[in-house]
């Protein structure tokens, strides 16, 4: 061996040794958030998720909103708060001083229910709005959240078997939050955040989808954990759901909705309180998600917002893949939407029976109903939101009429 090949050998060895010692690579990546909360099962076995869909109210969110989910979470004192996206409204914020004002009025809320005992942590996705016309990227969005403690969302930068996740995911706030034993650091039940974008960017109108990059990180993360079920939470909803809905004829008034050049309504399995007022707005490219999930497995529930007048639980039709679609309205009172179905869904998973769940819708009316003057303002102001779905409806009847799908709104 000649000098300089010794040389090199030497150094080689050298840096080895000292990679080896080195605290940095001897030392487990950071947890992320959601790792480092430690969210566990209740001496009781159970934990309570509580989901609020399409906030959006604009600037500053409204007081009668404020109220509602003030109120809502006294009376179901979560575990976990999640937000499933168009938690600001874009179009209306204006700009990115408009966006950030908007946001951290919204986490102000959170944040103060968490500091004075009776909230509870909060996991955020992102929908379609969230950006929209406003130039404030989701990634600034996420950075802003990330100063309030009761936050646990985090952005594109995940973690994986102690390493930092290096290949660059798309969208902004894909993650998971795993549930802890009662008795002990075990991960007895997890929750899938996906962020599903805003617009689709391939040529088709419509919305985007959950991107392959997201899927490879999902199952990575999900080999990872091992045989433990989970949920999902996100945005826009798969198209698959259009294969659990009931092919039908249009009739004006039936709430029948074109997709593709077919109608469909609730299926007859679809659980009792299930409502379907619009066209599920899928994205018009399937990017492969439903196919992940099902090859994973053990994802009991699929849980969306976006459609902001359908509530429904549907079983899926698929033998070999049994989870539910879920679907929760908004809970806002500025966006469009139905004055009585506006509301807040509670789920409560026990971690003896972690592929099942129990759960509860929350109108304003269920948590609100005994205050006559909050409802009376609320019925004033919903009054006029609801004009704007009126306009909606028509526009969706006429669209089916002369067959049309209508899926951007």
């Amino acid at each position: 061996m000649n000098s300089s090949k010794k040389c090199f050998a030497i150094l080689s060895s050298l840096f080895l040794i000292f990679a080896i010692l080195s605290p940095a690579a001897s030392a487990a990546a950071a947890p992320t958030p959601a790792e480092a909360a430690q969210l566990r099962f209740g001496d009781d076995g159970n934990f309570r998720i509580m989901v609020a869909a399409d906030i959006q109210d604009g600037k500053t969110l409204s007081e009668i909103t404020k109220t509602f989910i003030r109120e809502t979470v006294k009376k179901t004192q979560p575990d976990l708060i999640v937000l499933t996206g168009d938690n600001i409204y874009g179009s209306w914020t204006k700009n990115p001083a408009g966006g950030e004002q908007g946001l951290r009025d919204m986490m102000s809320l959170f944040q103060e229910m968490y500091d004075e005992g009776y909230g509870a942590p909060i996991a955020a996705t992102f929908g379609n709005h969230d950006d929209q016309s406003n130039d404030y990227a989701k990634e600034e969005q996420m950075k802003v959240m990330s100063e309030y403690s009761c936050n646990i969302s985090i952005d594109e930068d995940l973690w994986v078997d102690g390493e930092h996740y290096t290949e660059k995911l798309e969208h902004c706030g894909t993650y998971n939050v795993p549930i802890l034993a009662s008795g002990s650091d075990d991960v007895k039940f997890n929750l899938w955040m996906f962020d599903s974008g805003s617009y689709a960017t391939d040529g088709n109108k419509g919305y985007d989808h959950v991107r392959q990059t997201q899927l490879d990180w999902y199952k990575t993360t999900s080999d990872k954990l091992g045989n433990v079920n989970s949920m999902v939470f996100q945005h826009i909803i798969m198209p698959e759901i259009y294969n659990n809905y009931e092919k039908t004829t249009f009739s004006p008034g039936a709430n029948a909705y074109n997709y593709h050049g077919e109608y469909y309504k609730l299926p007859e399995t679809a659980k009792p309180g299930s409502q379907l007022n619009e066209a599920s707005a899928c994205s018009e490219d399937n990017g492969g998600e439903y196919d992940a999930l099902k090859a994973q497995g053990g994802v009991i529930a699929c849980v969306s917002g976006h459609d902001h007048v359908n509530s429904f639980i549907i079983p899926n039709n698929d033998p070999d893949f049994p989870m539910d679609w879920i679907n929760v309205p908004t809970c806002g009172v500025a966006a469009y939407g139905k004055t009585e179905l506006r509301g807040i869904r509670v789920f409560d998973i026990n971690e003896n029976d972690t592929g099942a769940y129990q759960t509860e819708f929350y109108t304003y009316a269920d948590v609100m109903g005994d205050d006559a003057a909050f409802m009376f303002r609320f019925k004033f102001i919903s009054f006029f939101t609801q004009l704007e779905y009126l306009f909606v409806n028509i526009y969706m009847q006429f669209t089916n009429l002369i067959g049309i799908s209508n899926l951007v709104f």
